[in-house]
């Protein structure tokens, strides 16, 4: 696949989950059934942070190497903003079954810092 292609995908999931994300906030009643509401928000939260942030760190990456980047940073720039995003989720989640605390959030990034670090050393082996 082109890069340019998989960014411009990247860019139209962005536009239809942000979309969709402020459709669900402003217009779908929680009260009405919280498990559908809870679900659709977490789904549309995760795709558009995931896009967003790929793109971002695509962006922050082409800088950072002086426009020598390959297909390999999209698709880590793709990994690492999902994980993003599943941390962002999580504490969504966290809250929502009132179980916030330090303590699990912290356990929660570590295990997705590990998780990042595992696949990452299985991609260089």
């Amino acid at each position: 696949m082109k890069k340019k292609l998989l960014l411009f995908i990247l860019f139209i999931v962005l536009l239809i989950s942000l979309s969709s994300l402020l459709l669900i906030i402003f217009f779908v009643d929680p009260y009405s059934n919280k498990a559908i509401w809870v679900i659709s928000i977490i789904i549309s939260f995760v795709l558009s942070v995931t896009s967003f942030f790929t793109l971002f760190l695509y962006i922050v990456k082409k800088i950072y190497y002086r426009g020598d980047v390959f297909l390999y940073h999209v698709y880590t720039s793709f990994r690492q903003s999902f994980f993003v995003s599943i941390f962002a989720s999580s504490l969504f989640v966290l809250y929502y079954f009132d179980i916030y605390g330090f303590v699990n959030i912290i356990w929660v990034f570590m295990f997705l810092f590990f998780v990042e670090l595992f696949i990452k050393n299985l991609e260089e082996t």
